[in-house]
């Protein structure tokens, strides 16, 4: 397996706990992450409901991840305050501090 692929299972894992501890009972979303491609997208759905929407995009390439937020258009827009890093920790970290949660 490579070191890429690696990473990227890590990043999974890594993903699926955040969205896990933001589950409780009083969300009127839940959380969770798909795979698309070399993506990793973090999808809320609307509670008795199918209907979801995708927040935010991390894509990994060349051993680093890039945060994106859909526009309306439906094209992604780079996260301004994070271009380009090699910690997908440090992106679930500044997930949390975005201001008023607004992805979720």
């Amino acid at each position: 397996m490579s070191v890429e692929s690696l990473e990227f299972q890590r990043a999974r894992r890594l993903l699926d706990t955040f969205c896990t501890r933001r589950n409780t009972a009083g969300n009127t979303a839940a959380l969770s992450c798909r795979q698309q491609d070399n993506s990793l997208l973090l999808i809320a759905t609307e509670a008795h409901s199918a209907t979801f929407r995708t927040l935010v995009k991390l894509d990994y390439r060349d051993n680093h991840w890039s945060v994106f937020w859909p526009r309306e258009d439906g094209s992604w827009q780079p996260w301004p305050h994070l271009p380009e890093t090699d910690s997908v920790q440090f992106i679930l970290d500044e997930l949390e501090q975005a201001p008023l949660h607004v992805h979720w």
